[in-house]
């Protein structure tokens, strides 16, 4: 037996409803760190039990093996799509995608496919497996817990409905996630000068901006103030750079090692089992550590990561908070949240209200700048960030300038973010909007992308309705057009 969190049901119930509505690929969201894989095996099991083929697909060798792992314990027999594994004919597989896409004309497709970390599957690879998927019938899940891509692509080529489990703020409110302590620096990190390339920095010009044993402060002073002793995951631009921390660290005594994509078997078994021993207090790594990534599993014990660096800037929403989801798994103690890359000030808290949506994205300007996508406010007395709406800073009251200089990169302290206090003034905020037209403004304030949908969920919650009528809908849909014109 599978025991779920009332809230994992939920989340397993919102799917089952979109496909008895005859909805034939949904997207579930849902936050790191929230059990997607542990869903995923119960949707598997009780799917296998009634005689249905399911297959679990996954991008990487490391999650196909993670995955396999965790079906194991939970007694659901399985096949292997892999290099070098010959083919099974059990009704459940877990698939590694680039094996699967070329044995797809040996095989029969599943009843049930279930695509891991969905916002990649826009690739040629994937999509050729789903488009062959869905042409015999085949049911698609998909999982992720940021369904956005730098590129623009919607996912709604290949999902009919997205449904959400609880968001961030709930899921540490209760004990699901764990809280943390973050640090950002107080100083804006320039990458003018960095190129654009795939809808994010060009990886050649950003290492060489962040590869500087000075920038925004020392990531070895503030990992001994912050998050000494603690078992720590650090983000990385490139492998030179991965390469070159790592060994700063162990030249000032922390035991460190660098990890990446290209890392052999034995290298990456002994950085990990040696991480979750505590032979390496802090694992560099270079991608690899985000999407999917979960240690306990990987070593088969519960092993929760303590405080996270991030040194690597990025203009992906969904790869920052895929950084900083590996920390927030639950444990006793707050994470330690260390930003070196002024990520929080690009892209906010990592618990704060956001919009996600099938449809495409418009794709980011070559020449984007960081004020651009600011959602925080940064004090320049104290160093305080806290939230937009607030018209000074929270700590000591200062009023910031109508505009900002840029500053030059200096060594500086990590500022904890005030974030209790952001999210009590969000709540007051939206608690003082009595009214649709109020919220709806405050929506628009936030730059949500659709407040009209947000602002009648709200409204229709405060009559203990779980959702919106279809008037409430319309009503909210006319007063937002109303106002933007």
């Amino acid at each position: 037996m599978i025991n779920l969190y009332d809230d994992q049901v939920e989340f397993v119930d919102l799917i089952r409803s979109e496909l008895q509505r005859g909805k034939r690929a949904v997207l579930g969201r849902a936050e790191t760190g929230f059990g997607k894989t542990i869903v995923s095996a119960y949707i598997t099991k009780q799917a296998a039990e009634r005689g249905k083929s399911v297959w679990f697909a996954v991008h990487r060798n490391n999650l196909l093996k993670q995955t396999s792992q965790t079906f194991w314990n939970l007694h659901i027999e399985h096949g292997l799509i892999k290099s070098g594994k010959a083919i099974s004919h059990q009704p459940v597989q877990v698939a590694s995608i680039g094996t699967l896409v070329r044995r797809m004309d040996k095989m029969t497709p599943p009843d049930i496919l279930i695509l891991d970390e969905c916002h990649l599957a826009m690739s040629a690879s994937w999509l050729k497996v789903v488009d062959w998927c869905k042409e015999h019938g085949t049911i698609i899940i998909g999982n992720s817990a940021t369904p956005q891509r730098l590129d623009g692509k919607g996912l709604n080529y290949i999902f009919d409905s997205m449904v959400e489990g609880k968001p961030m703020s709930w899921l540490i409110d209760n004990n699901r996630l764990s809280d943390y302590k973050m640090f950002t620096t107080p100083n804006i990190i320039d990458l003018s000068d960095v190129k654009n390339r795939a809808g994010d920095y060009a990886i050649d010009q950003l290492s060489t901006a962040m590869d500087k044993s000075v920038i925004t402060g020392d990531a070895l002073t503030h990992w001994k103030k912050h998050a000494n002793g603690k078992r720590t995951i650090g983000y990385c631009v490139s492998i030179k750079h991965s390469k070159h921390t790592a060994e700063y660290f162990n030249e000032n005594g922390v035991p460190s090692v660098h990890v990446d994509g290209g890392s052999s078997p034995d290298e990456l078994k002994d950085a990990i089992n040696g991480f979750a021993d505590g032979r390496y207090k802090v694992l560099f790594n270079v991608q690899l550590m985000t999407e999917g990534f979960d240690l306990s599993a990987q070593v088969g014990r519960d092993v929760p990561i303590e405080a996270c660096i991030l040194l690597r800037p990025t203009q992906s929403i969904a790869l920052y908070l895929q950084m900083v989801g590996r920390a927030l798994r639950k444990k006793p103690e707050p994470a330690i949240i260390l930003d070196h890359a002024g990520c929080a000030v690009r892209h906010g808290l990592p618990d704060q209200e956001r919009e996600w949506s099938l449809q495409p994205t418009k794709k980011k300007g070559k020449r984007a700048k960081v004020e651009d996508d600011v959602k925080i406010k940064q004090c320049a007395k104290c160093y305080t960030v806290y939230s937009p709406e607030l018209l000074s800073c929270p700590t000591c009251g200062e009023t910031p300038a109508p505009t900002r200089k840029p500053i030059e990169q200096v060594d500086g302290d990590l500022i904890e973010v005030e974030k209790a206090q952001i999210a009590y003034a969000r709540k007051r905020e939206q608690g003082a909007a009595r009214s649709l037209e109020d919220l709806i403004k405050v929506g628009i304030s936030r730059d949500m992308k659709n407040p009209a949908a947000w602002s009648a969920h709200i409204f229709a919650a405060r009559s203990g309705l779980k959702k919106p009528s279809h008037e409430l809908r319309n009503e909210a849909n006319r007063i937002y057009k109303g106002l933007v014109k």
